[in-house]
């Protein structure tokens, strides 16, 4: 019986172990040509001294120590400080926001989220938090019990609350029952804002509100407070396209906002300059901020310890102190519609002592306390002795 054996298996082996194929040589030539480029780039390339699509400095290379090694902290800063420097990193950034929100179909990206009304950021609302920045309300207000003021209190609901999105985020109806009741805060008028705001009363790309669109805050503060609020005695003026903070997380191509602002002719300003510690004239709407880093510091100039409002043709003689962040800086102006003089003061730049050689309350006059949510869950950051 003749039967054929079956033929054996050619392989090209090199003492008797199988040699890798050209397919795989290719693939690991490719993958050390793209590292050897990336090497030469990162060295050739100089990094950029700010990320202007993120408004922030870069991760600086990391101190190496003993003690950084053991606790692992060099390696966590040294591969922030990599991701930071890396060479085309805002191209690689807007690669995987598409792939993760456009293929993968993720809800969100790191938090940032997008619907109709823009791009938004889900925040967090801590109980504790909230509570400790009551505190710090009621512990400013007390130093003027003896004043007679009128004090008020509301908050900023953070945008993500107006979403169509439906995800954990900010809390408004906790925020305002954990206020309401921390002890001593029934000595005061809480105003809720929840509804006189909605989606389309943010920036699009910006969690910043749009000055020309809070006639229901105005007039919701103004409700509580014993004051009208007359729009038609402001004329609007578009300042700029500009994009907010959340278009360049998100690095996505995004269309721009306009930037509007409301002016009042009879509207003037100063402010403490941190320099000289002297009280002088500010512009209401700084246009030059326009091409700075944050375009909304176009309102106030940006964040500073203490701005003054002054409005000749008031119809009353009194007075608005507003313990603020950086919100109230396009909300003062058109507050300062109904007052002689509005006061802002920002507690995260100047403490009460350092205020006290600047502001002689006028007793009597009405105080606001308006936070948005990065101070109720930050109230660390107010200067409060």
């Amino acid at each position: 019986m003749n039967q054929k054996l079956p033929l054996p298996i050619q392989t090209n082996c090199i003492m008797g172990k199988p040699s890798p194929s050209l397919r795989s040589i290719l693939i690991t030539a490719a993958f050390l040509a793209v590292l050897t480029v990336l090497f030469i780039l990162n060295i050739v390339v100089t990094p950029l001294s700010f990320l202007q699509s993120e408004r922030r400095a870069p991760a600086r290379f990391p101190d190496l120590s003993f003690v950084s090694i053991k606790n692992e902290s060099f390696a966590d800063d040294f591969e922030s400080f990599t991701a930071d420097t890396f060479p085309f990193r805002d191209g690689f950034r807007t690669v995987r926001s598409a792939f993760m929100l456009g293929v993968l179909r993720y809800s969100d990206k790191d938090g940032l989220y997008t619907d109709a009304s823009g791009i938004g950021k889900f925040a967090s609302s801590d109980a504790s938090s909230i509570t400790k920045t009551a505190l710090v309300i009621d512990k400013v207000a007390s130093s003027l019990d003896d004043m007679n003021m009128n004090i008020y209190y509301s908050f900023i609901p953070d945008k993500s609350i107006y979403s169509d999105k439906r995800l954990p985020g900010f809390d408004a109806v906790m925020t305002a029952r954990v206020l309401k009741g921390t002890a001593g805060m029934e000595k005061y008028t809480f105003i809720d804002l929840t509804d006189a705001l909605d989606a389309n009363s943010f920036y699009k790309t910006d969690f910043h509100w749009n000055q020309s669109r809070l006639d229901g805050v105005v007039s919701t503060l103004g409700e509580s407070m014993g004051f009208s609020f007359y729009s038609e005695q402001y004329e609007q003026r578009i300042a700029a396209n500009f994009h907010g903070v959340y278009a360049g997380q998100l690095a996505l191509p995004t269309k721009s906002d306009i930037l509007t602002y409301l002016t009042l002719h009879s509207l003037t300003a100063q402010k403490l300059n941190s320099t000289t510690k002297e009280i002088e004239p500010t512009p209401v709407y700084d246009l030059d901020r326009l091409n700075g880093v944050d375009p909304y510091d176009v309102f106030l100039s940006g964040a500073q310890p203490l701005v003054i409002l002054e409005n000749d043709s008031a119809d009353a003689e009194g007075e608005l102190y507003i313990f603020r962040d950086s919100f109230t800086s396009s909300l003062a102006p058109l507050l300062a519609g109904a007052y002689a003089r509005v006061t802002l003061i920002d507690l995260r730049y100047i403490d009460l002592r350092t205020l006290s050689r600047y502001v002689e309350f006028k007793p009597g006059s009405d105080v606001l306390f308006i936070y948005s949510s990065i101070i109720l869950n930050n109230p660390e950051m107010l200067l409060v002795y």
